[in-house]
C-alpha cells in the first residue's frame, strides 16, 4: 500500500501571475521484491552467511545422503555432492526455492515542487515546473516494460535485505519543464507590422508558437557482476536450473573516482562512461560491498526542446485552413542510454545507444468550412 502526504502554499502576484511551492512525501510499504531471473520472488534457499567463511571447503565433494532418493539429474542426485548445496535449508530443492511475490520492499519519496504560470496577452501563457527530489528504495519495477530500468535491483543476499536500501533506478532528484505559447506580434493590430496591407498580413501576422522545454537528471545505475561461488549457492538470486546461479554486485574500489573521461557528448566519454577501474569482480566466497543503485554513477541527463508554429489563413466564404508545424528534438541532441553495469564483461562501461530520436519535423493543414 502508499501512503501520501502533501502542503503547499500558493500566491498571486498581480493578476495575471502565481507562485506555487510544495512539499510532497510518499511511502511505499509490502512492495514486491525482484528477482532477475525469475521474476518476482524471495530466495528461501540460500546458503546461510554462516558458512560463507569455509570457503574452498564449500566445494569439497562428501558422499551424498540423497543419492537414489533424488533424480540423478539432480544437483544432489549423484554418489557425492558439494558439501555447499548440503548446507542449505533444503538441500533437497538445490535448483530453486522461491517465495514469489514475496511483499518486503519498501520505499520513500521526498520532494519540493515549484509550479510559476504568467497568463500574457492575446491568451499568452508561460508555465514553469520544478521539482527536486529523492526516491529511496529496496526494490524497483519486477519487469522492464514500463521504463527500461526495471528487473535490476536484484537481492544480492537473502539474509540481509538491509543492504538492499538504495537509490531507486527510478530516482530524477531534479526535473524542470517550461512550456509556453505566445502569438506572435507581427501583423495587423500588432506591434511590429501593425499597418501592413491584408495581402501581406495573411503571410507575416497571426502566427503561435508553442513549446516544452525539458531538462531532467539522468537515472542512477544498478551495477552488477558474474557469478561467484556464493550466488552457485543461492545468492543473488535463486539458482535457475542445474548449474546455473544468479549475478551478485561488484566491489567498489574505496575512495576511486568514479567520474568518466571527456565531455559529456565525446567518444571518449561514450567509450568509457564512469572509470571501470572503481569496480571489481567480489571474492569467489563473497558478496559485493557496491549499492544495489550506485548513488554517484548516473545515465545521461535530458535537455529536449520541442516547438510547434500554427497559423489561421483566412479564405473566401467563411473558410479557414490551419497550418501547422512541429518540431521535436529542435537542436538535434542525443540522450545516450545507458552503459553496461555487468562488471569484467566486453562492453563494461560502454555506451552503445540513444534513447530519443533525432529531429523530427511533420507538418500539418486543415480545412475549416
Amino acid at each position: 500500500y502508499a501512503q501520501q502526504w502533501n502542503v503547499a502554499i500558493q500566491r498571486a502576484f498581480g493578476s495575471n501571475s502565481s507562485l506555487t511551492v510544495a512539499y510532497a512525501g510518499a511511502k511505499g510499504t509490502h512492495l514486491v521484491i525482484a528477482s532477475p531471473y525469475t521474476g518476482p520472488g524471495y530466495n528461501l534457499n540460500q546458503l546461510p552467511d554462516k558458512y560463507d567463511s569455509m570457503g574452498a571447503q564449500l566445494l569439497k565433494q562428501v558422499p551424498n545422503p540423497f543419492y537414489g532418493v533424488l533424480p540423478a539429474t539432480s544437483v544432489v542426485g549423484g554418489p557425492t555432492v558439494q558439501q555447499g548445496y548440503l548446507l542449505m535449508p533444503h538441500p533437497q530443492y538445490p535448483d530453486r526455492m522461491l517465495q514469489q511475490n514475496a511483499r518486503y520492499g519498501a520505499s520513500t519519496y521526498n520532494a519540493l515542487q515549484m509550479q510559476y504560470t504568467l497568463h500574457m496577452k492575446h491568451d499568452g501563457i508561460l508555465q514553469a515546473a520544478y521539482t527536486f527530489s529523492k526516491l529511496l528504495s529496496d526494490t524497483d519495477n519486477t519487469s522492464s516494460f514500463l521504463d527500461g530500468q526495471g528487473g535490476q535491483g536484484l537481492v544480492q543476499d537473502n539474509y540481509n535485505l538491509k543492504a538492499e536500501k538504495s537509490l531507486s533506478m527510478q530516482d530524477v532528484p531534479q526535473n524542470l519543464v517550461i512550456n509556453y505559447g505566445i502569438d506572435m506580434p507581427f501583423g495587423r493590430g500588432q506591434a511590429f507590422g501593425g499597418h501592413v496591407s491584408p495581402a501581406l498580413n495573411q503571410v507575416v501576422g497571426g502566427w503561435r508558437v508553442n513549446g516544452i522545454t525539458i531538462f531532467r537528471s539522468g537515472v542512477p545505475i544498478a551495477f552488477t557482476a558474474p557469478p561467484n561461488v556464493l550466488s552457485q549457492f543461492g545468492g543473488g538470486t535463486a539458482p535457475f536450473g542445474p548449474g546455473q546461479a544468479g549475478i551478485i554486485r561488484p566491489d567498489y574500489v574505496t575512495g576511486c573516482d568514479k567520474g568518466g573521461a571527456g565531455s559529456v557528448h565525446s567518444s571518449a566519454r561514450a567509450g568509457e562512461w564512469f572509470n571501470t577501474t572503481c569496480f571489481k569482480q567480489p571474492g569467489e566466497f563473497a558478496f559485493g560491498n557496491e549499492p544495489r543503485v550506485d548513488p554517484t554513477v548516473r545515465a545521461d541527463k535530458e535537455a529536449n526542446f520541442d516547438a510547434a508554429f500554427s497559423k489561421y489563413f483566412y479564405l473566401p466564404k467563411a473558410v479557414r485552413f490551419k497550418f501547422s508545424g512541429e518540431i521535436f528534438n529542435l537542436f538535434n541532441r542525443p540522450q545516450f542510454g545507458l552503459p553496461g553495469s555487468l562488471v569484467g564483461v566486453p562492453g563494461f562501461g560502454e555506451v552503445t545507444s540513444q534513447v530519443n530520436l533525432p529531429r523530427t519535423v511533420q507538418f500539418a493543414g486543415r480545412i475549416i468550412f
